[in-house]
Parts: C-alpha cells; sequence; structure tokens
C-alpha cells in the first residue's frame, strides 16, 4: 500500500466516522458549504468515490455526480465499499488518469485529493450537531499543503478565498479557514 493509499484511507474513514454518527433526521440541515445540506455533503463525497474508482478503470475525470440519495448513510456504505474496493485492484494506483488537475497516476491524486474529505468531515459534523472529529496529523498536514496550493484552489466548485481568523485560533480552525469557511460563524 503506498502512503497516498493509506492517507486517503484515512481521510475517508474519518468521514465515515461522522456519516455513521449523523442522526437519520439530520439529512436535510444546513452545512458550512454555501447551499448544501448534510446529505448534499454526503453525495459530493459519493461523486469523489465514483470518480476515483473510474479512475482506477481508465475512466477519464468527470465532475462528481451531486445526486442526493434516498438513504445517504447506506449509499455512502456502498460507495466506499466500491472505492476501496477499486483501489485494492492490481495495477488501480498505477493507473493513469485524466483528472480534474490533469493526467496523473491514480496514486499521485490521492496524494493530494485525500484533503477533500476530511474538511468534509468537518462540514458533515457540522451540519448533523456533532462535535467534528479530525485526524490531527492530517489537519497539520493538510494545513501546510492547503498553504502552498494558496489561491490555486479558490474558484467556482473549489474553495473560498482563506478566512483570516487572527491568533489564538486552534489548528483544525486554522485548517477550516484556510478553505474559505469560517469556523467561528458556525
Amino acid at each position: 500500500m503506498s502512503e497516498n493509499l493509506r492517507t486517503y484511507t484515512r481521510a475517508v474513514y474519518g468521514f465515515d466516522a461522522a456519516v455513521a454518527r449523523a442522526a437519520n433526521d439530520s439529512w436535510d440541515n444546513p452545512s458550512p458549504c454555501e447551499a448544501w445540506t448534510a446529505a448534499d455533503v454526503v453525495a459530493h463525497n459519493i461523486g469523489m468515490n465514483d470518480m476515483i474508482a473510474g479512475f482506477t478503470s481508465g475512466v477519464d475525470a468527470r465532475s462528481p455526480v451531486h445526486e442526493i440519495p434516498a438513504h445517504p448513510a447506506a449509499a455512502w456504505r456502498d460507495s466506499l465499499d466500491g472505492l476501496l474496493s477499486a483501489l485494492d485492484s492490481q495495477g488501480a494506483l498505477q493507473t493513469v488518469a485524466r483528472t480534474p488537475w490533469g493526467e496523473m497516476p491514480v496514486d499521485k491524486f490521492l496524494g493530494f485529493a485525500w484533503v477533500d474529505p476530511v474538511v468534509h468531515t468537518w462540514d458533515l459534523a457540522m451540519a448533523t450537531g456533532q462535535t467534528p472529529v479530525l485526524d490531527e496529523a492530517l489537519v497539520a498536514r493538510g494545513t501546510k499543503q492547503l498553504e502552498r496550493a494558496g489561491d490555486s484552489l479558490v474558484g467556482e466548485g473549489r474553495f473560498q478565498p482563506a478566512v483570516d481568523l487572527g491568533p489564538g485560533a486552534g489548528p483544525i480552525e486554522r485548517f477550516i479557514a484556510l478553505t474559505g469557511r469560517d469556523p467561528s460563524a458556525v
């Protein structure tokens, strides 16, 4: 298993835990993602899983499908199982795919795409009334990655400009603020 796959797996399992803890009556709650509900956050992550699984079999990038499932938790589990099976296939990580960030091996894509499920773990937790539980090592690493990427991640369908929290913000708050979310406004 590659380091990138290990990191991505840790990130999606963090999201998986937030899905498992969500109450069934919380899927329509608004999320910190503008105009998205908790179910939208899950639908986005299902779309990402399906897109990455497609990469392993040579399917080019497409915008992740964003259909709201009737049963978000069950649909998420099915999608996660499909993703992990696809990534476990012989040669999957070496498959070169046309991703939204250009042509690259699946393993390289996983090496930066893991930030997305970590951020959405926070979004889903906030939307469903949970205390966000984020892997501290991933948060520290993600903060560095987002700082390096800077404004290249800002735009339609991506992140908003970073929010300045000033001194005294904790590691999770700084990480989330780099994505354009204001953790103090939630």
